[in-house]
């Protein structure tokens, strides 16, 4: 088996307030947090027995009950007995192939592999709770069609499977993703996670075995950390091996070097992790990438909460450096920085190892560790006196060097299931293509939707790794699905294209180019665009998802009050 390196090449995430990779790191990056009491019925059948100081708070999307059924060609019956995770996949799985530049519709029949982690099913509880049943919960309700409703609506025909190791699903499901793709088994892989909370039975045994905190207001590696505080979101990811990435023109977020995955053994016990389990991961996944745990310059820890679960995590770490025998660590004054976005959004429980990535991707692409969110001081008894760790309680500035930054991130299953995944910065510069004047079409659903994609796109071209025209043009024109509502701008430089970018973004008409291309596309025309670049193609950049038009689809027609952050 190799070792070859693996390029994200799309990203996508959900969470309470976030719908975008941009709205997630401003998140961060201001040091926001998004918790709120959680309404009644969000949880149906959470007791009113379970003794807490405090409401139930958790970190809760605004609504569950939406999705944009019309989008994905899919009757609202079947929606509406749908589980909100497979929906959200389905979402999160569109937004992830357009944010590498590639149109979803022309992949079908590719061999794409899809790997989902997944851990409860709340929606298919409630229903059953609730004595009600319906052919189209059938599907809908089945665990394996998280990732088999994604193969089928792009018609992927590579491997499509689910894999539960309960909090670290997501990363086990990440590492055989990169197995196969290692392996040449696949062009491309998919790996995603949903976790979406309408049910109580879990926190109802989750509060009494001490897991969750009763407090709500629990700050990971904080003096006063008493459980995690869940929350609820996604991600995915589109992965593709790092020389046909590059080879391909492919935009390139972040590229792992390695995804560990174990088991405890005993160690721990049944439902917790001990120290030197996690030594022994974090060294083995180094050593398979050829690099050392003193390389390591931020570590987006599993950082839940809990009182021991943090000190351990942290004592695994500086214990790891001192035996890869390193002085000093790769960070910002010779340190490994500890995150942890569970302080923003809550655990995300099968999600929260994905988020962690994309975070983390995030992280080398801005050159900065934001602060872990209300987080003042960390915990004195934390045992980091006299090592190369560091926890985040500030913002951290680690811009890059002559060495790729490299950043590692931790996710432990209640079981003993552990994950660590390795992530460097992408260090291949790439050409963004001759400058000139450049066709941008744009497409939505609807007016509103367009108006929507160019706000998006404002948003892109305001960001410190804003992509050059030609890229932006380029993939615009051949990385998109087309939809019916169209606008064309003509543009030579970046305020020229802001300006008219702005006016569609205000719902005003946008001139049409003297271009018979354009024209033709606009007529609704299948055009070949490549005609106009000739050999000289730029590489395609990542850009923001098609706009959604969701609307509510729910089994009995009552669904949960939306929530309230």
């Amino acid at each position: 088996m190799t070792n070859d390196p693996i390029a994200i090449i799309g990203m996508s995430a959900r969470a309470a307030g976030v719908d975008t990779l941009a709205e997630l790191w401003d998140m961060l990056s201001r040091g926001r947090r998004r918790f709120a009491p959680v309404p009644e019925d969000r949880w149906h059948g959470l007791e009113p027995g379970v003794d807490l100081p405090n409401p139930p708070t958790a970190s809760l999307l605004e609504r569950i009950d939406t999705f944009d059924a019309r989008f994905f060609g899919i009757a609202p019956r079947m929606a509406a007995w749908m589980d909100p995770q497979h929906r959200m996949m389905l979402e999160l799985a569109w937004h992830a192939v357009e944010n590498a530049g590639l149109a979803p519709d022309r992949l079908d029949g590719e061999p794409i592999g899809v790997f989902v982690g997944t851990f409860l099913s709340d929606y298919r509880e409630r229903i059953n709770a609730h004595g009600l049943a319906d052919g189209a919960a059938f599907p809908g309700g089945m665990t394996a069609f998280s990732a088999n409703r994604v193969s089928y609506q792009f018609g992927w025909t590579g491997p499509s499977m689910v894999i539960d190791s309960a909090c670290s699903s997501s990363l086990s499901a990440l590492g055989i993703a990169v197995q196969g793709l290692q392996q040449g088994e696949y062009p491309m892989a998919l790996v995603g996670t949903a976790s979406v909370i309408s049910n109580g039975f879990y926190a109802n045994t989750a509060y009494r075995g001490g897991a969750l905190s009763p407090t709500g207001d629990s700050v990971p590696f904080g003096p006063d950390r008493d459980g995690y505080v869940r929350g609820e979101g996604g991600a995915c990811v589109l992965l593709k091996r790092l020389d046909e990435a590059l080879a391909d023109g492919d935009p390139v977020h972040a590229v792992i070097r390695a995804v560990g995955t174990a088991h405890n053994g005993r160690g721990g016990g049944l439902t917790g992790t001990d120290v030197e389990s996690q030594v022994r991961l974090l060294s083995r996944t180094a050593a398979a990438a050829g690099r050392s745990v003193g390389e390591l310059g931020y570590l987006e820890a599993h950082g839940s909460g809990t009182p021991s679960g943090d000190a351990v995590e942290v004592a695994a770490l500086a214990r790891a450096l001192v035996d890869s025998g390193a002085t000093a660590a790769a960070g910002p004054d010779g340190k490994v920085w500890v995150g942890s976005i569970k302080a923003s959004i809550g655990h995300l429980e099968a999600a929260a190892g994905l988020m962690g990535v994309v975070k983390a991707a995030l992280v080398l692409r801005h050159g900065r560790i934001p602060r872990i969110a209300g987080l003042t001081e960390a915990d004195p008894r934390l045992p980091i006196e006299g090592t190369n760790v560091a926890i985040a309680v500030d913002d951290v500035p680690w811009p890059a060097g002559q060495a790729p930054r490299l950043a590692g991130i931790n996710s432990f299953g209640l079981g003993g299931a552990v994950s660590h995944v390795l992530l460097e910065e992408p260090t291949t510069p790439l050409h963004q293509g001759e400058p000139g004047l450049h066709l941008f079409p744009l497409s939505g659903q609807d007016e509103d939707c367009l108006a929507e994609f160019a706000r998006s796109l404002l948003a892109e071209l305001d960001a410190p790794t804003a992509p050059g025209l030609p890229s932006l043009a380029w993939t615009l024109q051949t990385g998109r699905h087309d939809h019916r509502t169209r606008a064309v701008i003509a543009a030579a430089e970046p305020g020229e294209l802001r300006s008219a970018l702005s006016e569609v973004a205000a719902g005003k008409p946008a001139g049409i180019p003297e271009s018979a291309l354009a024209q033709a596309w606009l007529r609704g025309e299948a055009v070949d665009w490549a005609s106009r670049w000739g050999g000289d193609r730029p590489p395609r950049s990542h850009l923001p998802g098609s706009p959604l038009r969701r609307r509510s689809h729910w089994y009995d027609r009552r669904p949960p009050a939306p929530v309230a952050w």
